[in-house]
Order: C-alpha cells, then sequence, then structure tokens
C-alpha cells in the first residue's frame, strides 16, 4: 500500500508550509459530504473549525483533502499561497498515482497501488481509454518568467490544464530515466515542467536541446522556469538553438496584472492554436 506521508513530494510540500507558515499538513482520501462541503468542495480552500481544507481535483476526478491543522487561523493571502503550493506539488502527484492504478487495472495487473477515493475508479478507467482532442500549443516549449516562484508554477499549471494533457510532473521525477532523446519522445501525453532552468546540469541541458531539434505536436509539452531576462538567457552558456527555442515563445508573467495571469483568454491568444474549423 502506498503511503502518501512518505512520499518525497509530501515531504516537500510539507517542510515548506512548516517552515514558511508553521502549520502541518495532513491527507485524507474521503472528503467532507455534508451539504455545506458539498457547496464548497470547488473552492480553492475553506475552513472547518480551526483547519483549513484544501480539496484536491484533476480532470472532475476527485482526489481527497488535504487537511492544514489550524489553517484557518492563516491570514486570506497565507491561505491562498498553502493551497497553491499544496495544489503545485501534491495534487498532480496523487492524480498521477491514480492514473498509474487505473493503468494497471485496464492492464489486468495486480501491481500495488494507492486506492484515494473508490467511486472514482470508474471514470479513472473512462478518462485513461478515451482518446480526447487536445488543445493544441504553439511551441513544444514554452518559458515562463517571473522573479516569484510560487507564480511560475500556478501559470505552469493553468497552461497544462488548458492542454488537457493527461499528466503533469517535474523533470526532477523523471531525469533518471531519461538517456535519450528517443526516451523523451515516448511521453506523449504529459507536460513537463522545469522549476528553474538554472538548475539543470550541462548534460540535462544538452538532452533537451536534442530532443527540441526534432521534437513534434505529438511529444510532450515543456514549461520552463526562469526568472531571468531575455538578455540574461542570452549571455548563458548554453545551446545557441537551445535559448533561440527558449525566445520563440516567452511569458514574461511579472508584466501582466496580477489577476490575468492566469487568463486562458490571454494564455490562449499567446501559445496556443486557433481552432479553424468552420461552425
Amino acid at each position: 500500500m502506498f503511503d502518501i506521508s512518505k512520499d518525497s513530494v509530501w515531504i516537500k510540500a510539507s517542510d515548506l508550509i512548516k517552515e514558511k507558515y508553521g502549520k502541518s499538513l495532513s491527507y485524507r482520501s474521503i472528503k467532507l459530504m455534508s451539504t455545506e462541503a458539498t457547496q464548497i468542495q470547488k473552492d480553492l480552500f475553506y475552513s472547518n473549525g480551526d483547519d483549513l481544507i484544501i480539496p484536491l481535483k484533476a480532470k472532475n476526478v476527485n482526489l481527497g483533502d488535504v487537511v492544514v491543522d489550524r489553517g484557518s487561523l492563516l491570514d486570506f493571502q497565507q491561505k491562498a499561497e498553502v493551497a497553491d503550493l499544496v495544489k503545485f506539488l501534491v495534487e498532480p502527484k496523487l492524480y498521477n498515482i491514480q492514473l498509474k492504478k487505473s493503468e494497471a487495472y485496464l492492464n489486468g495487473t495486480t501491481r500495488p497501488s494507492l486506492t484515494l477515493v473508490k467511486e472514482d475508479t470508474a471514470s479513472l478507467v473512462e478518462l485513461f481509454n478515451e482518446e480526447v482532442p487536445r488543445r493544441q500549443t504553439l511551441s513544444q516549449i514554452i518559458l515562463l518568467k517571473s522573479h516569484i516562484e510560487l507564480t511560475r508554477n500556478r501559470v505552469a499549471l493553468k497552461m497544462h490544464e488548458m492542454t488537457e494533457r493527461n499528466l503533469f510532473v517535474h523533470l526532477d521525477d523523471i531525469i533518471a530515466s531519461l538517456s535519450s532523446k528517443e526516451d523523451i519522445s515516448t511521453l506523449s501525453d504529459i507536460t513537463i515542467y522545469i522549476a528553474d532552468i538554472q538548475a539543470l546540469s550541462a548534460s540535462t541541458l544538452r538532452l533537451l536541446q536534442e530532443y527540441l531539434e526534432n521534437s513534434t505536436a505529438e511529444g510532450p509539452l515543456f514549461l520552463v522556469g526562469s526568472s531571468l531576462s531575455m538578455e540574461a538567457i542570452e549571455s548563458q552558456d548554453w545551446p545557441e538553438s537551445l535559448k533561440k527555442d527558449l525566445a520563440g515563445f516567452y511569458f514574461d508573467i511579472d508584466r501582466v496584472p496580477l489577476a490575468q495571469q492566469t487568463s486562458e483568454d490571454i494564455l490562449e491568444l499567446l501559445f496556443f492554436q486557433l481552432d479553424t474549423q468552420m461552425s
């Protein structure tokens, strides 16, 4: 049985929130089903007594709740920051676990896996089988520039949601299994997020360059975080073709008003192919 509390992503999220806000996290796979909870479970977070409840949901699949002990005592900005961290780090992890569980079910395997919310298994299997046309981005690599990491994270998650791809993974979590551009090309229905391109090793940068030189729309989408300006990127000792790719689709998030940074209208206009079908 998989224990989320022992997972590195959960530990990282818990440590960050404990260090910055002094609060502890716990996870429950069964949601509160009271009338009040049902009405507000679509919200980013809500209070239950002194605790802050962060509902987790991806593509209409309920993934349970994260409970922030005495989190309702935080101010609104702090609550929003905690919820953003949880949804950025923990929600994709749990969703990926559920998809793996569904894949194992479809393949008739008996691999041990985590059961999160039993009643959602059928919908996950249906989701896994369904061929859904994705919204195509104009490029397979998009640079998200902001001096605030959490801002980059929020925009990356929003763009992933808009693409309707199945998985959102951090490059750090899968790089050990990637040794060639062919390995990357097999990851067809996922978004790969790089939190800070400056943290990548030279060998990883070369691998990314080699893949992008022959990438297709069927491959993964790379969302690359950075705090560097385009001028600073040009001065980096990186492959020239990679710098050219990064310059092609570049979102200077900090220049957009906060309320508009995750606007679907703006992101669609900048980075998505327009639907050319006649109605």
